[in-house]
C-alpha cells in the first residue's frame, strides 16, 4: 500500500510499533525533520487507510481500526513496511497487526465461566498483492516475541477463515473451545492458568464473602444468664401482651393539681321513666312533708286537685 508522502522516512524500522499516542518514531540521523504535527497527521492517515483496507478485505460494514479508535483505547499496532518496494523513493506498507488486552468471560473445557484478561488479536491484514510471501508470519512472530506470549494463550476476535488457516498452518492451532461470544480460544488456553477443583455453590459464596471482608471475625462475647433471659423474646404473635380482664388492684395515683381531669367512676345504668315513677309512689313520704300538709289548710289533696284543674290563664292571675 503506497502513500503520497515518504513512508520510508516516516517509519525508519521495518516493523514499527504504535500505541494510543500515535507518536512518530525517532528519526534517523542526517534526515530532515518536518513539523511534529505533520508527522503525526501522516501516521493517522496510514492507520485510517489500513483500517479501511482491512474492513474491505473482511467484508465488514465499517472499519474496526482507525486513528480515533487507537487514541481512545490502549491498543498496540504493529506496522510492517516493505523496504524493497520503491515508489519514487517513498516506500510502501505491507500490512499491520493490532492487539490489546481485554477482560473476557470465557468457558473452559468443563463449561465453567472464567474471567480472564488475555492478549487479543483484534485486527490482522496483509495487502492482497503481498500475501503468501511470509510477511504475515514475520509480523505475527515479531508480535509474539515483543509481547512474550505463546500462540495458544491468545484470544482472537471474530477471526476470518484465512486467519484460522494461518494459525493452523504455522502454529498447529486447530481445536477450539466453544464460546458464547465472538472470541475464539484454542485448546491449551487454560494450561498456564491455575484452576482450582470444582467446589460447591456454598463454598464459593463463603470464599466470595471472605474476599470482600478479609478482616477476621471477632470472637463472640458471652453474656450473663440474666441478660440472656431478658433479651430472649418469643416470636410473634406470642410476644404480644395479653389484655387484662380486670382493672389493677392498686392503680397508680393521679395528680389532683390544676389542669388534670378528676377521676370519674363508672356511670349508673339508665333507668326507664315508668320504673322511676313507680319507685317514687312506693316511697313513704318524708316526716317534714307530712307536717307541712297538716298545718297548711289549703294543702289538702282535694284542694290541690281543684287548683290544678283550673285553666292555665286563671292560675296566672293568682
Amino acid at each position: 500500500m503506497e502513500f503520497p508522502f515518504d513512508v520510508d522516512a516516516l517509519l525508519p524500522e521495518r516493523i514499527t510499533v504504535l500505541d494510543q499516542h500515535l507518536r512518530p518514531p525517532a528519526r534517523r540521523p542526517g534526515t530532515t525533520t518536518p513539523a511534529r504535527v505533520d508527522l503525526q497527521q501522516q501516521i493517522m492517515t496510514i492507520v485510517d487507510e489500513l483500517g479501511k483496507a482491512s474492513a474491505k478485505a473482511q467484508h465488514l460494514p465499517a472499519p474496526i481500526t482507525s486513528a480515533s479508535r487507537m487514541q481512545s483505547n490502549r491498543h498496540v499496532m504493529y506496522i510492517l513496511k516493505d523496504t524493497s518496494a520503491r515508489m519514487a523513493g517513498k516506500g510502501a506498507i505491507v500490512g499491520f497487526l493490532k492487539v490489546g488486552y481485554k477482560k473476557l468471560f470465557v468457558l473452559d473445557d468443563r463449561e465453567a465461566h472464567n474471567e480472564v484478561e488475555p492478549l487479543c488479536i483484534l485486527d490482522f491484514y496483509i495487502h492482497e498483492s503481498l500475501q503468501r510471501h511470509g510477511h504475515g508470519r514475520e509480523l505475527f512472530q515479531y508480535m509474539l516475541q515483543k509481547e512474550r506470549v505463546e500462540p495458544h494463550q491468545l484470544a482472537i476476535d471474530r477471526p476470518s477463515q484465512k486467519l484460522l488457516k494461518f494459525l493452523n498452518k504455522h502454529y498447529s492451532l486447530e481445536t477450539t473451545v466453544p464460546q458464547v461470544n465472538n472470541f475464539v480460544i484454542f485448546e491449551g488456553f487454560f494450561a498456564h492458568q491455575h484452576r482450582p477443583p470444582a467446589t460447591s455453590l456454598r463454598a464459593t459464596r463463603h470464599s466470595c464473602a471472605a474476599a470482600v471482608d478479609p478482616m477476621p471475625a471477632a470472637p463472640a462475647r458471652k453474656l450473663p444468664q440474666e441478660i440472656l433471659k431478658v433479651a430472649v423474646e418469643p416470636p410473634w404473635p406470642l410476644n404480644r401482651a395479653p389484655r387484662r380482664a380486670t382493672p389493677p388492684a392498686h392503680p397508680p395515683p393521679r395528680s389532683s393539681s390544676l389542669g388534670n381531669s378528676p377521676e370519674r367512676g363508672p356511670l349508673r345504668p339508665f333507668v326507664p321513666e315508668q320504673e322511676l315513677l313507680r319507685s317514687l309512689r312506693l316511697c313513704p313520704p318524708h316526716p317534714t312533708a307530712r307536717l307541712l300538709l297538716a298545718t297548711d289548710p289549703g294543702g289538702s289533696p282535694a284542694q290541690r286537685r281543684r287548683t290544678s284543674s283550673l285553666p292555665r290563664s286563671d292560675e296566672s292571675r293568682y
